[in-house]
């Protein structure tokens, strides 16, 4: 590569002393405009000649690959937004869950496991961890948190762990 083009420089060092001796030696008048004319042409013709020689790299036009790109990125980007949507579920109702067990008296962390259903995710199971102090010895609290989750989010209570929280 870097020989070609040291060849193509010489060529067009030569080729322009070449075309300034010419001028030189013809006579004043029309005959040297005519010839200043037509070596500058021919010098532009060597200047340009590389890339007359180039022959253009045009990329394949494959419609079926790039179909089935654009369907993979889909597919992608589909379930991301799926994950993100299942996590927003799952946090938001974590935290009505929160709510409503702190109106109960009860402290506790849950995690909301979801499940798709007709394109969107609904909470399915939910583990409570709930501080040891909170358990009521009759279990009336914990009753009407796993009665509210019941009936509020259809999360019966087979569907429901409980644990007693680390403290």
């Amino acid at each position: 590569m870097i020989g070609a083009a040291r060849e193509w420089l010489v060529s067009i060092v030569m080729l322009s002393f070449l075309i300034s001796l010419l001028r030189l030696l013809l006579p004043e008048g029309n005959l040297r405009k005519v010839g200043a004319f037509t070596g500058g042409l021919v010098l532009m013709a060597a200047i340009l000649y590389p890339l007359a020689r180039l022959e253009p790299v045009w990329p394949e036009w494959n419609p079926e690959a790039y179909e089935n790109a654009v369907n993979e990125r889909m597919e992608e980007l589909n379930a991301a937004e799926e994950d993100s949507f299942r996590q927003q579920v799952s946090e938001r109702t974590a935290a009505l869950i929160r709510a409503k067990a702190s109106e109960l008296g009860l402290t506790l962390s849950a995690s909301v496991d979801t499940r798709m259903e007709r394109g969107a995710p609904i909470p399915w199971a939910v583990t409570l961890d709930v501080t040891r102090d909170a358990f009521t010895p009759d279990g009336t609290r914990e009753a009407s948190l796993s009665a509210w989750l019941d009936a509020a989010l259809d999360i019966p209570p087979e569907r429901q762990f409980w644990t007693p929280a680390e403290t």
